[in-house]
């Protein structure tokens, strides 16, 4: 039966620093320690899994997801605490495990499959179809360093996932070569996954999480901040994105927007609340984007909450871009400008007043 025990686990890895430096909590990253030479990457990290727990790491960059699966993986030894593990473990966060370049790319088989832990027997067993999954060709009994670095990642991920494991470490962000071959990697890893007693999986994409995983540890600066079943660290950890969004939170902002758009991918509908945050992103970035303004509307619109006179007037003056003739629309600017509104900057008045002086210009001109 595989288990995975973390009992108090700290990893710290060595700096060098000036001591001018101040230390403390960086905004992303675990805390400097400029006094001992240490970034505290994860802090006092204790869990356990067994047979059947599909476990999804969430959180920030630089929050210590990556770090957590090397801490399983054994390549990096806790400082304190300790890990016990029962069961073969396979990790999938690196496409080219300890690959030679001078050596050919049949060589490397060979030698990355004893690096993963594989005999050579089973190595001898499983070439054939390495070499048939990696689609090189005659390349493959070339050296390495002649590849593309598509080749290269399509040997790496095709002897990575040639181990069938135990225990699944897993980054979302493995590189998986080009578009052709993705799709036939993201298969193979569907299948690894579901032969996998346990999986750790670390992730951007909560909607992926709240899919794959039963349970889920949010990090945050290497400590753990929730732990529970999917679904709900997931909900909660919208929640807290939607709130510091709301709060003109520039990462907040950000993370809304990731969440929203990926949710969106994925052909799920974000909640209405995380879309509208979203959005407030994404127009800062392309502030003249029409529909999304009309979306935007829309999405107030549709929490019962009132539309600002400023996104109403910008909204209109990008409608009114593609089509400068609709008169309802500069009629519903005149009308607002006229009421005097408190929340018109004075720039944006300038710039809808403009609007309405070229609207009349048109409108004066001969036909």
């Amino acid at each position: 039966m595989a288990r995975l025990t973390v009992e108090k686990a700290w990893v710290e890895l060595p700096i060098s620093l000036s001591r001018s430096h101040k230390g403390g909590v960086s905004r992303t990253g675990g805390e400097i320690d400029i006094a001992r030479g240490v970034v505290t990457a994860l802090r006092d990290i204790s869990f356990e899994l067994r047979e059947g727990d599909r476990l999804g790491l969430m959180g920030h960059n630089g929050a210590g997801k990556t770090t957590m699966l090397r801490l399983l993986a054994g390549a990096y030894p806790p400082t304190r605490g300790r890990i016990t593990t029962v069961g073969s473990i396979s990790t999938l966060f690196n496409s080219t495990p300890g690959i030679n370049v001078d050596g050919t790319g049949r060589e490397n088989i060979l030698t990355c499959g004893l690096h993963l832990g594989l005999g050579r027997r089973q190595i001898a067993a499983k070439m054939d179809e390495i070499i048939d999954f990696a689609e090189l060709g005659d390349f493959i009994d070339l050296p390495v360093r002649i590849y593309s670095a598509g080749m290269m990642t399509r040997l790496g991920f095709s002897i990575v996932t040639a181990v069938e494991p135990e225990i699944l470490l897993l980054d979302e962000g493995l590189a998986t070569g080009d578009a052709q071959f993705a799709q036939k990697a993201a298969q193979k890893m569907q299948e690894l996954i579901a032969k996998s007693s346990i999986l750790v999986i670390a992730s951007h994409s909560e909607a992926l999480l709240a899919e794959m995983c039963t349970r889920c540890i949010m990090l945050e600066h290497g400590r753990i901040i929730s732990d529970g079943p999917a679904q709900n660290v997931v909900e909660s950890y919208r929640a807290a994105v939607i709130a510091s969004a709301s709060a003109d939170n520039a990462e907040g902002l950000n993370r809304a927007y990731v969440l929203a758009t990926d949710m969106a991918k994925r052909g799920e509908k974000p909640p209405l609340a995380l879309e509208e945050q979203g959005l407030r992103y994404a127009l800062q970035v392309s502030p003249d984007d029409m529909q999304m303004w009309q979306r935007y509307v829309a999405v107030l619109v549709a929490q019962d909450k009132p539309v600002p006179a400023d996104v109403e007037v910008r909204m209109l003056m990008t409608v009114l871009q593609g089509d400068p003739s609709r008169d309802d629309l500069i009629d519903r600017i005149r009308l607002i400008l006229g009421t005097e509104p408190t929340d018109l900057s004075d720039e944006l008045r300038l710039r809808a007043s403009a609007v309405l002086d070229k609207a009349g210009t048109a409108d004066a001109t001969p036909r």
